[in-house]
């Protein structure tokens, strides 16, 4: 599925392997302590999202979120390109993690990223229960589409 939304990246990550990708963020993480990793995520949700308002049908809302997430995968120059946006501060900076971990990688790669992966990121601790289906529901819902590219 080629899309041409226009990308955006966190950092200088972008030809960083995924496990590299989430080491990075999971170091960033490290230093901080619980308040201080939900004012970054809320300033990852501050910049542009990727998927333009219009897409954001219902046919790309991951299900089992308190919030709004929609999201759409596609592939650009043989590299998955993982497009997003939510309606809820802190869930737009998770979405914005977790789906810069998705993009710039070839299909393969993003194909072997599985859930667990994500444990070191230490985001599911700053989450309500409800809130950490949501997540989990993320990254299946990407993981799901990056299987059917």
């Amino acid at each position: 599925m080629e899309n041409s939304y226009p990308l955006v990246y966190i950092k200088a990550w972008r030809n960083q392997s995924p496990m590299n990708k989430i080491d990075n963020y999971a170091e960033e993480f490290e230093f901080l302590d619980e308040e201080e990793r939900l004012f970054y995520l809320i300033d990852l949700a501050k910049r542009k999202t990727s998927l333009p308002e219009e897409l954001r049908t219902d046919d790309r809302l991951v299900h089992g979120c308190m919030s709004q997430i929609w999201v759409d995968v596609g592939v650009q120059n043989d590299l998955v390109n993982v497009y997003y946006d939510s309606d809820a501060m802190i869930t737009k900076g998770i979405c914005c993690v977790i789906s810069d971990c998705f993009t710039g990688i070839t299909v393969q790669e993003a194909k072997a990223i599985q859930k667990q992966d994500f444990e070191k990121l230490g985001i599911r601790q700053l989450l309500s229960a409800q809130r950490r289906n949501g997540l989990g529901s993320l990254i299946q819902t990407i993981s799901t589409k990056v299987e059917n590219l």
